[in-house]
């Protein structure tokens, strides 16, 4: 059981880990995330390989979602397993290109943190895709006319 806890805790610490280098890469421009900077406020420096890795990272699996939502048409859904402090729904979004079904899932202390950074800024909310405006937060849940945050 305490081993377990262990497990957790230090898998759940792996978002603040990737959050600061992401944030960290963006910072030094090697790609652009303007929702970032919502999640993680400054950080410490990362080594190149680091940011390089985490570079390769990103723009392979935008280039891998913006292949499969132009082949999908306009049913095409995601699910984010393990998502953490992810902005790839609001860069979709951003860029005009979101799917049907946006569903994140995640801890629940991570999920309730994202929840609280969303509601603290207006411009996360304002992306929200809500054809009905209605935007339902719990302490760690969240859901919109196509983005979900589930624990």
């Amino acid at each position: 059981m305490i081993k377990d806890m262990a497990d957790d805790e230090a898998i759940q610490a792996t978002n603040d880990d990737a959050s600061e280098c992401k944030r960290y890469a963006v910072q030094l421009g090697y790609w652009s995330d303007p929702f970032i900077n919502f999640f993680v406020k400054q950080t410490a420096r990362k080594a190149p390989e680091i940011n390089r890795g985490y570079y390769a990272r990103v723009k392979g699996i935008e280039v891998f979602i913006d292949k499969f939502l132009k082949l999908s048409g306009d049913k095409g859904q995601i699910i984010n397993l393990g998502a953490g402090f992810d902005t790839l729904y609001w860069k979709l979004r951003n860029a005009g290109n979101s799917p049907t079904n946006f569903i994140e899932l995640d801890f629940p202390s991570i999920t309730a943190k994202k929840c609280y950074h969303i509601k603290k800024h207006k411009q996360l909310i304002d992306t929200l895709n809500t054809e009905d405006g209605e935007i339902r937060f719990s302490t760690t849940d969240l859901h919109a006319a196509n983005y979900h945050l589930y624990t």
